[in-house]
Order: structure tokens, then sequence, then C-alpha cells
């Protein structure tokens, strides 16, 4: 397979297609659409955020760059982590939050079997189920989990689970909670051999996790100090739950290195991440297009929409800007949101992922004695021509209506395409951040409701959750006068 990756017609076989049509003002109209000397003379101000990116790189600031290739030398101990894993137990259980765990929800559902949970084992080639907790503190959700977790210990894999906690610091309330109550059922079933069904993904050094890893000899994987959670799923933080049920991440990382090659080119033209930020940029800044739709044509990519609106929020949230982002399901969605998108406030860009390329057989559709249904003209169609039509159909509704849409078009979901698409969207918003002059790589907004958090819960160990909670306090909580 690895031959495969060096095979220049292959991989330009299995190329992403962008298609930005339908945001030019010569196919959507003025002043919706994004005029040819709007686009140029965005181009050629896009030299210094080439030179940026260069620099940025070099010096080690921009870490997921590096992943493609750095990872692959990781590969051989996480699959031989992971085999271990998947004899053991039956069920593996990812405790995470946000960029801990949305990467790697984002390959599950998009690579593997869209029923794996529900296969028998053997059907699933003896990997275990999948589940992911520690990002929340709903009480429903956690004792479900438990109900289906083994409570005594068992001699065969289906008997027992296994543990993958991530976290940097490892001080993430909603995943430390999870992660103590697991940690005592795991104990429970396994034993004395406890620390054989628990993995630790966490900073190489430093912090609660990576304390209690150590202490307890478990064992642990980094996530490297010039890696941002949202940008870690190249890391062993997607790496290791992703392969634990069988995805080729190989094949992942090869896909993540052909586009940082087409990314390598300082032609906006010519790179793919440097264009769509410009289209982004110009969106946003000059056409009024504050939401960013991520519409999946695929149930299978709907968690990867949901990796990327962490990616864009956390991203390019700040100092009062950014674009919100949503993901969207279709055709599913056009029966509830089409509406809107349709005909309701002009300020949205929608980007319309689509695959063209089931991965299994097509699903013909028959011809039915009698016609009750009124289908039989479709017989002998496939399902996927439907589909077909209806993204059409959907582009060329918005079109005339004066929606700006771009199209990202993978030609098979697999590995190779979603290693792809995840470093072309991380290089984008990296660039759409230093063109709306905001820093794409921080999140301060993020540590405003741990901090109140904490102070209401009443953390003893730094005395400025103390005054959190003081200053909560004077403010006053909610009057009665305001509740019905």
């Amino acid at each position: 397979m690895a031959a495969r990756y060096d095979d220049l017609d292959w991989c330009e076989q299995h190329r992403l297609r962008l298609d930005y049509s339908y945001v030019m003002e010569e196919m959507i109209g003025t002043p919706v659409g994004v005029s040819r000397r709007e686009l140029a003379d965005a181009a050629t101000r896009l030299a210094a955020i080439d030179a940026r990116v260069r620099a940025e790189h070099q010096v080690g600031v921009l870490g997921f760059m590096d992943l493609p290739t750095a990872m692959t030398a990781a590969v051989p101990h996480l699959v031989e982590t992971a085999d271990r894993l998947a004899a053991a137990g039956d069920a593996h259980v990812v405790l995470g939050i946000g960029g801990s765990y949305l990467g790697a929800r984002a390959l599950f559902e998009a690579l593997a079997h869209p029923y794996h949970n529900e296969l028998p084992r053997e059907e699933r080639q003896g990997r275990p189920r999948l589940y992911f907790a520690g990002n929340g503190m709903d009480t429903d959700a956690l004792r479900g989990l438990l109900d289906r977790l083994p409570t005594r210990p068992g001699a065969e894999p289906g008997g027992r689970f296994t543990i993958n906690v991530i976290s940097k610091s490892g001080e993430t309330l909603e995943t430390a909670l999870a992660f103590r109550l697991l940690r005592q059922r795991a104990e429970q079933v396994w034993g004395a051999e406890a620390r054989e069904a628990i993995v630790a993904t966490t900073d190489a050094a430093r912090g609660r996790l990576r304390d209690l890893a150590t202490a307890a000899g478990y064992e642990s994987f980094e996530i490297p100090d010039n890696v941002g959670g949202r940008y870690s799923v190249l890391t062993a933080v997607g790496l290791l739950p992703a392969v634990v049920v069988g995805i080729d991440i190989a094949e992942l990382l090869a896909g993540a290195r052909y586009m940082a090659g087409l990314c390598a080119a300082s032609d906006p033209y010519l790179n793919p991440a440097y264009l769509l930020a410009i289209l982004h940029t110009l969106m946003y800044r000059q056409k009024g297009r504050t939401i960013s739709v991520f519409a999946a044509w695929s149930p299978r990519l709907e968690a990867v929409g949901l990796w990327y609106d962490q990616l864009l929020a956390e991203s390019l949230g700040k100092d009062g800007i950014g674009p919100t982002p949503l993901t969207v399901v279709n055709s599913r969605e056009l029966h509830s949101r089409g509406q809107q998108h349709q005909e309701g406030a002009h300020d949205k860009l929608i980007t319309n992922v689509v695959v063209a390329e089931p991965d299994r057989e097509h699903v013909v559709l028959p011809e039915v004695p009698g016609d009750a249904d009124g289908l039989n003209y479709l017989a002998g169609r496939t399902l996927h021509a439907g589909q077909q039509a209806a993204i059409e159909a959907t582009a060329f509704a918005y079109r005339r209506a004066g929606r700006p849409t771009l199209d990202i078009t993978l030609p098979t979901v697999r590995p190779f395409t979603v290693g792809q698409l995840i470093y072309l969207l991380e290089l984008t918003t990296v660039v759409d951040g230093w063109l709306l002059g905001v820093n794409p790589l921080d999140q301060p907004g993020v540590e405003a409701y741990k901090n109140f958090m904490f102070g209401l819960l009443e953390r003893p160990d730094a005395p400025q959750f103390a005054r959190y909670r003081a200053a909560l306090t004077a403010a006053g909580l909610r009057p009665d006068e305001f509740r019905w």
C-alpha cells in the first residue's frame, strides 16, 4: 500500500477538488459575488502572509504542519498499542473534550463502518466498540455508558474494556471527573492488572495527568508542545483511537503529506489553502457573510464538520469578529434549515463537502409492478445519482437566489482523502486568522467559564478561584423576579 502513495497518478486521482464558481460575481451576480478584480487584488496581498507562514513554520510555531511527516515514524508503536488494546477488551473508551476528542470522533465516523459499534466482533475484525466520554458532565450520559461496560472481571475480551484518557494538563474538569469514575470501574474489572487497560495521551513532561500516568505505570503518548488541541488530530490524540478501530493511519498521514505538498506553493491560485482563505475573508469582510456553513453531503462527514466548528470558532472568534461556524448534513437539512438558507438573511457562505463516489456497492433502484409509489421513472438509476442531482440542484437554486457556495469534493471517503481535508482546513484556518488580524493559535476566552466554575466549586489550590467566586457572588445570581 505504501508504494501507492508514491504513485503520482494514483495521488492525483484521489486529490480533493475545489470549485469556487458559485462565489464569483459573474455566476451569482453583483454585489453578492466576488469579482475577478477583488480576487486578484486579494491574491497580491497574500505575499506577506506566505512569508509569515514560512517563517512561523521554520521556528516551530506551526507544529501541526510537521505532523504528516513526523508522525509517520510513530505509526508502528501506535499500531502495536492499538492491537494490544483491541485484544484486551471489546469496548474502548476515549476520554477527552474539545480538541482532545473531536478529531478522534471525526476520524471514527468518517472512516469506520457507519454501524461499527453494532457489528458482531468478528465483523469488526476483532476491533473493539468505540465510545467517547469526558466531554460533558451530564449524569444520564455517563450513567448510560457505565451501563454498557462490564462490572465484574471477565476472562474474554467481551467481558473487559480499555480506556484512553486525553488531556494536555489533566485539569480539564469534564475529562478528569470521567476518568476518576471510569478508572474506578476499570480497577473493579481488571483488578491488579488495571494499568494494562489504560493509556494516557498528555503533555510530555508536566501536568496532573502526566504525574498520575507515571505513578500508575500507564503507557502514555505525548501531545507536542507546539501543537494546540484543535490542531492535534494528526498526533496520537486522533491517531491512536483511529487505529484501535482499524483505520489505516499510515494512509491518513500520506494524504495529509500530499496536501501539504499542494499547499507549499506561494501562488494562491495554486495553493488551495491560500485560495480558500482569500475567498473566506472576502466573503466575510466585503460581502457580509458572517456565518460559515459546513454542508456535509454524507453523514459520515458530519463529525468532521463538528471538528471544523471548533477549529474555526476557537481560532477566529476573537476581538469581536470571526465567522460563526455551523455544520449541517444534506439532504437531511434541506428539509429543515434549507428554507432559511434559500430565502433568509444574506449572511452565509455555504461550503458543500461532497463525495464523488461511494465506498460501498451502489444501491440500484428497482422497478416495481404497478408503480404505486410513482417512482418507476427512477428504476435502474442509483441512489448516488439521486444524491448528485440534489447537490447540483441545490447549488443552482442558491446561485439563482444570490447565495454563495463553495464545493470541496472528495473522490471517495478514505483515509487518504480525509487526511487531505484535515490538513487543508487547518492551514486555511491559520491563514484566515492572519488575514482577519487575529491570532489563530490561542483561545483566551475559553478560560472564562472555567475560572468561574472552579470558583463556584470552591477549588482550593489557587487563590484566583476564590476571587472569581467572590466576583460572581457580588454580582448576584439570577433574581427570582425574572423566573417563571
